[in-house]
């Protein structure tokens, strides 16, 4: 692609993009706010959702985020109820965090909101043009997968 076609491209998708993003999480903001849970603890509960329990260092590396991060997240989840913090036998310096059953409750909520915010957005566009945005959307999503391991 031509330096200035994707010059362009990034303009046009760096202007809309925000605005995309800000009204697919507006639509979702009243399953955060009852749940009292923020997008962040969002991204943390989501990984949790499916394992029985993570290492700390294990989840920053998941989230690509510091341990410092990861950490007061998982404050504020200990204090809501949401994970369990326990440490491992032998060994106290790893540490591991683990979902509650409020925490699933939560995070299956927000997830139902999400596929409701999803189809809601993408319902008004044909079978073909969901099924080309989906195409891209692996393609990047590999390409980012590939980078994070490189």
């Amino acid at each position: 692609m031509p330096h200035d076609t994707i010059v362009r491209f990034a303009d046009d998708v760096s202007r809309m993009l925000s605005d995309v993003m800000r009204k697919f999480l507006k639509r979702q903001t009243k399953e955060m706010v009852q749940g009292n849970i923020s997008l962040p603890q969002v991204f943390i509960l989501d990984v949790l959702k499916d394992r029985p329990s993570m290492r700390m260092g294990e989840l920053a590396g998941h989230l690509s985020v510091s341990m410092a991060a990861v950490t007061g997240i998982a404050d504020k989840l200990v204090k809501s109820g949401f994970v369990l913090r326990g440490s491992v036998p032998g060994d106290r310096r790893v540490v591991n965090i683990s979902i509650t059953a409020k925490g699933r409750r939560v995070i299956q909520r927000h997830n139902r909101a999400r596929h409701k915010a999803i189809m809601d957005m993408f319902g008004h566009l044909s079978a073909e043009d969901r099924k080309k945005y989906l195409e891209i959307l692996t393609k990047i999503h590999q390409h980012l997968k590939k980078d994070a391991r490189g």
